[in-house]
C-alpha cells in the first residue's frame, strides 16, 4: 500500500516537473512573464 502511495506521489512530481520544463523551454516561461511584468506596470503608471 505504501508503496503504491509513493509511486503515484512520485508519477506526480515527474508530471509537475515535465510540465513546467516544457513551459520554460518551449513557451518562453521566464520572458513572456518578464514582458507581461513590464506590461502591467505601464498600464498601471499610464492609468494614475
Amino acid at each position: 500500500m505504501r508503496e503504491k502511495i509513493l509511486g503515484v506521489l512520485m508519477v506526480l512530481f515527474v508530471v509537475c516537473f515535465a510540465a513546467i520544463f516544457i513551459e520554460e523551454a518551449f513557451l518562453g516561461g521566464r520572458k513572456r512573464r518578464r514582458l507581461e511584468k513590464e506590461a502591467r506596470l505601464r498600464r498601471q503608471s499610464g492609468g494614475e
